[in-house]
């Protein structure tokens, strides 16, 4: 009897020592221990290379396409087939040119930004592009009608070295709509490196 006693308060203390780690581990969670967002970009090339770019109205300025953050559950092949979908294209391949992350310093929040390069074959049904807003440049041209100075350094990257796949890590925040280049605030905090 007495040995069961001992056997409840140890199991007792045990648990209570369980529930005591877990209530302090919960309490010392901040907005700093949340989840990165997950945002890709979609380079579309084609054989006279030339990039897709897609013209966002709010902020007067092209930039690389995308369907936004990825929410729920989905692969990175289904999130390309209906980016594709809505820009009216198909393609043939696809392979990643960099994975890079966008760090704000007021807030909690961190981006992780796959690019992703998609090889254009044709229009769907032979119509052209699905929106006007989306226009081919040649990759020079691209590059410098992007506004964004990370996004115009990760395409440069990407289409003039294509055989890496890159990584970085930048700081850029300050836009306003229309783009004013002069308020953007952009730092690289970790220069362009090979991840193959």
């Amino acid at each position: 009897m007495k040995t069961k006693r001992i056997q409840l308060c140890q199991t007792s203390m045990l648990i209570a020592l369980f529930v005591s780690i877990n209530y302090k581990t919960v309490l010392a969670q901040t907005k700093a221990d949340s989840i990165s967002i997950v945002f890709p970009k979609v380079l579309v090339t084609n054989k006279q290379k030339q990039v897709l770019l897609v013209y966002d109205n709010r902020r007067k300025a092209y930039e690389v396409p995308s369907m936004g953050t990825i929410d729920g559950p989905i692969s990175y092949s289904s999130y390309l087939d209906t980016t594709a979908k809505d820009m009216g294209i198909e393609y043939s391949t696809f392979r990643m040119g960099g994975l890079f992350t966008y760090i704000f310093p007021k807030e909690y929040s961190t981006y992780i930004r796959p690019y992703f390069v998609v090889k254009f074959t044709k229009y769907v049904d032979n119509k052209g592009l699905a929106d006007p807003a989306y226009k081919w440049f040649s990759f020079k041209d691209a590059i410098q009608e992007i506004p964004y100075p990370a996004s115009s350094m990760i395409v440069e990257k990407i289409l003039f070295q294509p055989k890496v796949v890159w990584g970085g890590t930048f700081e850029e925040y300050g836009y306003t709509n229309p783009v004013d280049k002069s308020k953007i605030k952009f730092k690289v905090l970790e220069d362009f490196f090979k991840l193959n």
